[in-house]
């Protein structure tokens, strides 16, 4: 009975041992597993941001060489430390231990097994200042790989805003195309019944069911492109999503922007150019490591261990012995090697310096072109809401005259296509707007960019700009 019951009890441990270790495996791989969203899920700005950072390859690399760089840095601080080596070696015949496995050559030696350990140990004490310098270039090289993650990581949040501002244009595009579907097929089984009643002619519901198709055939390439914007929207996020969100809506009125002058110092502050400005840094750090080589090294060297002779026959002394001393090593002819190597790190801080003003440069162009981009997109904007109007009073004026007669289905089907390019004209033109007041957040601000949305994610009540009323997602979720 006490044997059973200790067995019961071991086979209890083992369980709760394996359940510890096998625990910590599971949930590592439950948190690996791929993000999913179901087909037709709502998808926020602040949704699609999170899972990008999550998950997107660019910032997975970009962490991954960061750890590399830090890992880089320390070996580089390797030199501070003790160098420390332990050595073994036995030799049985002719041979000696130290040299090691070296033949006495024409020199008569009795054979004998011999056993050698022992430890090495080795400080650089001195050398002016070569090791102080390797360190921090590698510690600025590691500062600018943090930068680039930052950049990275606003890179990437400029393309899930851009992806996911076009695809509300496209499903404003698709919504109006539906409109426009829905209007045509009205005006084409109105015109269809007059024809049947002999009061409109074949002409007439000829022309009707031309524009209808042109319309079903404009909707289903807007259904297509708005799948292809889902796509490009999974790929910004970084994973294998669906072809179809509920998407948050965006306010797309226009907002007053700061001055060209300020966008433009505040891009020098951009993590682009603060890691051109660390590899600048690190490149002038590593020029001088590499001219200190010409200079002396100094070192302590201390070893210890043990000798022993297997054969009892050689009258040796034995047991265990010490070493201490100093070391100075100076290069005096490396075969160009040191020479070669300050020529290199000299033209790599030249490359970077000419990067660092490269990309100052053309953050300055982008500012510039984003910031243009805002006004001139504002300014069509209101131009294309008259034009929607004017569209729109016309369209019913042509309805009116070709009930009275007075006009013909020519002049209603040109006011339905002038509505629906009007309608077209100002939503690319609204989105297109806040892709480019992304654009000038990422070239000017940086790591903000994020901001540029979230901070305007409801359309404010009263406002003119209804255009996308119809892709908000549930209200709950929404807010």
């Amino acid at each position: 009975m006490r044997r059973s019951l200790n067995r019961t009890m071991f086979l209890t441990l083992i369980g709760l041992a394996a359940a510890a270790v096998f625990a910590p495996a599971s949930r590592a791989a439950e948190a690996e597993l791929p993000i999913t969203l179901s087909h037709g899920s709502f998808l926020g700005v602040q949704q699609a941001v999170d899972i990008a950072v999550k998950n997107h390859p660019m910032l997975l690399e970009g962490a991954a060489n960061l750890k590399a760089s830090e890992a880089r840095t320390e070996q580089a601080r390797s030199l501070y430390y003790p160098q420390v080596y332990a050595n073994a070696n036995t030799v049985a015949g002719a041979g000696v231990s130290n040299p090691r496995f070296l033949v006495g050559g024409g020199l008569l030696r009795e054979n004998q097994t011999t056993f050698t350990g022992g430890v090495i140990a080795n400080q650089r004490l001195y050398d002016f200042g070569y090791t102080s310098n390797l360190v921090e270039s590698n510690k600025l090289a590691e500062r600018a790989q943090g930068q680039d993650v930052s950049a990275r990581r606003a890179l990437v949040l400029l393309y899930v805003q851009r992806a996911y501002l076009t695809s509300l244009k496209r499903r404003r595009l698709v919504q109006i195309a539906e409109e426009t579907v829905r209007e045509r097929g009205q005006i084409a089984a109105q015109i269809e019944t007059l024809y049947r009643q002999q009061l409109k002619s074949k002409l007439d519901f000829d022309l009707a069911h031309v524009e209808l198709v042109n319309a079903q055939s404009l909707l289903v390439r807007s259904r297509n492109d708005l799948k292809s914007s889902f796509a490009d929207l999974n790929r910004t996020m970084g994973i294998a999503g669906t072809d179809d969100y509920v998407l948050e809506n965006i306010s797309v009125d226009v907002r007053p922007q700061k001055t060209l002058e300020n966008l433009i110092n505040e891009s020098l502050s951009h993590p682009e150019v603060k890691r051109a400005k660390e590899q600048t840094a690190s490149a002038d750090a590593r020029l001088t490591a590499t001219k200190r080589q010409y200079m002396p090294t100094v070192s302590a060297i201390a070893s210890g261990g043990s000798f022993d002779p297997f054969d009892p026959r050689q009258n040796q002394q034995t047991g265990g012995w010490w070493m201490a001393g100093a070391m100075v090593s100076m290069p005096l002819f490396t075969g160009f090697l040191i020479e070669n190597q300050v020529v290199e790190a000299t033209a790599n801080r030249q490359a970077a310096s000419a990067a660092t003003s490269n990309i100052e440069q053309a953050l300055t162009q982008q500012v510039t072109n984003a910031y243009l981009d805002t006004l001139t997109f504002a300014q069509q904007i209101k131009l294309a809401e008259e034009q929607v109007k004017t569209a729109e009073e016309a369209l019913q004026l042509s309805k009116q005259r070709y009930k009275l007669g007075l006009g013909t289905v020519v002049e209603v089907t040109q006011s339905e296509v002038a509505v629906t390019a009007a309608q077209t004209r100002l939503a690319d033109t609204q989105y297109d707007y806040k892709i480019a007041e992304v654009t000038l957040a990422y070239t000017s601000q940086g790591d903000d960019t994020g901001r540029i949305l979230l901070l305007s994610r409801s359309t404010p009540t009263g406002s003119s700009t209804t255009t996308v009323s119809r892709v908000e997602g549930p209200r709950e979720a929404a807010n």
